[in-house]
């Protein structure tokens, strides 16, 4: 079994004003050809660390190709992009002269005049292989997935949680179905129904933890989809809850179910789990989970049950955010600098705290100066506590991760870590490694919707009170707050949908 493999990974906030270019992404992202696509990922709890050792597994020979990615910390992709990218996975695909093709595609990806780079690609890859070559795509939870991937693709495999915590699990589903249709054990075949609901950033927490039961829209999405997976014949069911933070046509939910060679069951199962997504829709209602920072950070410093967590909701540099979002610095700053700890991608501000030195005065208005509507910059005042290349390990994922530039400037006793670069927080193991321990901090703000449960919650049960802060950005639950100009409508909660009518609203696959 030869099999080439490669992909293609941008989830694209199109609110973001800073665009995506293949320059950036050779910078600032990666930028794989070849055998080094497997090289960088094996090892790793990632979907192409599971492609490699799942392969090993079954007898499959890996022919890696290309990949690129980078940060969500950029919006609206180049269109140059899609269109090499494309060109490289066509060239080294068509040289490998495969028996199968294994692709990681992000699923939300968006770029200049394609609103579906994906379905760009796989058409592209499905082109140059003809029809009897299987086409096996793997994708994240937050994908607009459009009908065309249905066309192209012979299965589709999604990840089950988020926070993510089985990217890895899912790359060896994507081998193991691949192997079992070249074998010719089964003969999968897809379909897809796209229910009338928008969700944004951070309202789709899904995991069998306990902290699942904060949200239940996506739990008992996911856990019916779970249950409809163990019927006979049935492969993969799986629940894109998409990425409303881009502006395009497929935007909004997708149910997806692989059969083997059963087109009408898929579609009964895709369109089972659409209705229920229209059933449970009000439960993703931002006004139920989220707090205003003033009001969060007041709470945090009161409250005897800490440490606390602040989750910033609208400056989620995961979702799409440059990471400069000062709504929560500058509620820090009014109550006088607690005992705190949190992020801000300033590069001015970071190669000003170099200049200082460690133990030196640093004063300047910092973050506000990315993305307009993440607050203006807080002027701010302290001393350089410690400087760092930037160069540090995501050990939720097991990547390196370049920062650039890095300082701890303290305030009062609040930690202000500056970086060039922005970065999520998911993992304690960024403020450790620039020597903040968060179970000594009192507040602890991370620019994640929800991918810090995981590792701060459910791991090492670090926090006793969760805030999720309502602060203003891209990234911001509360989709009726932003202008769409592109969303196929009515959409939810865009539009009141009624039960009656939402079956008339399915877009998607039909057998």
């Amino acid at each position: 079994m030869r099999v080439a493999t490669g992909g293609f990974s941008h989830e694209t906030n199109t609110f973001n004003p800073r665009r995506t270019t293949l320059e950036r992404i050779r910078r600032d992202g990666l930028y794989l050809v070849g055998p080094a696509v497997l090289e960088h990922h094996r090892g790793t709890r990632t979907v192409l660390g599971g492609f490699a050792d799942a392969a090993a597994e079954v007898g499959m020979e890996l022919v890696p190709t290309f990949f690129a990615t980078h940060g969500p910390s950029t919006g609206l992709i180049d269109r140059e992009v899609v269109t090499h990218t494309t060109e490289r996975l066509v060239e080294g695909i068509t040289a490998a002269r495969p028996d199968g093709v294994l692709l990681h595609l992000h699923g939300a990806a968006a770029a200049d005049g394609i609103s579906d780079p994906e379905a760009y690609i796989l058409a592209a890859v499905r082109q140059a292989v003809g029809r009897r070559t299987p086409i096996v795509v793997v994708y994240d939870l937050h994908a607009n997935i459009g009908p065309a991937w249905a066309e192209h693709a012979d299965a589709i495999v999604g990840y089950k949680t988020a926070p993510h915590t089985d990217l890895y699990e899912r790359g060896v589903d994507g081998v193991r179905i691949l192997a079992r249709t070249l074998r010719g054990e089964v003969r999968p075949v897809v379909r897809l129904a796209k229910p009338p609901v928008l969700v944004k950033s951070g309202l789709m927490s899904m995991t069998d933890a306990p902290l699942a039961l904060i949200k239940p829209p996506m739990y008992w999405l996911m856990a019916r989809a779970n249950e409809l997976e163990r019927r006979p014949g049935v492969l993969n069911v799986s629940v894109a809850a998409g990425f409303g933070d881009a502006d395009v046509p497929e935007a909004g939910m997708t149910m997806l179910a692989t059969t083997d060679g059963d087109p009408a069951l898929a579609q009964r199962i895709v369109d089972e789990l659409a209705a229920l997504a229209v059933e449970l829709r009000r439960g993703f209602a931002t006004d139920l989970v989220m707090m205003a920072p003033a009001q969060a950070v007041d709470r945090a410093v009161s409250t005897p049950l800490w440490p606390v967590i602040l989750a910033d909701q609208g400056n989620n540099t995961a979702g799409g955010s440059p990471g400069d979002g000062t709504a929560i610095l500058a509620e820090l700053k009014r109550v006088g600098w607690p005992d705190a700890a949190l992020f801000i991608a300033d590069a001015q501000a970071a190669v000003a705290a170099h200049g200082a030195g460690v133990g030196g005065p640093f004063r300047m208005a910092i973050g506000g100066k990315l993305e307009p509507s993440n607050g203006d910059p807080v002027e701010v005042e302290g001393r350089v506590r410690l400087l760092s290349d930037g160069q540090i390990l995501d050990q939720h994922f097991g990547l390196p991760v370049d920062l650039g530039r890095s300082a701890v400037v303290r305030c009062g006793h609040t930690d202000i870590v500056l970086t060039e670069r922005p970065c999520s927080q998911y993992h304690p193991g960024f403020f450790r490694q620039f020597g903040i321990e968060p179970r000594d901090k009192r507040i602890t703000v991370v620019q994640s919707a929800h991918l810090f449960r995981d590792e701060f919650e459910v791991r090492e049960h670090i926090p006793r009170t969760i805030i999720e802060v309502d602060s203003p950005g891209i990234t911001n639950p509360n989709a009726r707050r932003f202008q769409y100009k592109n969303l196929r409508r009515p959409i939810y909660p865009l539009d009141e949908i009624e039960e009656g009518e939402a079956a008339a609203r399915v877009a998607g696959t039909r057998a």
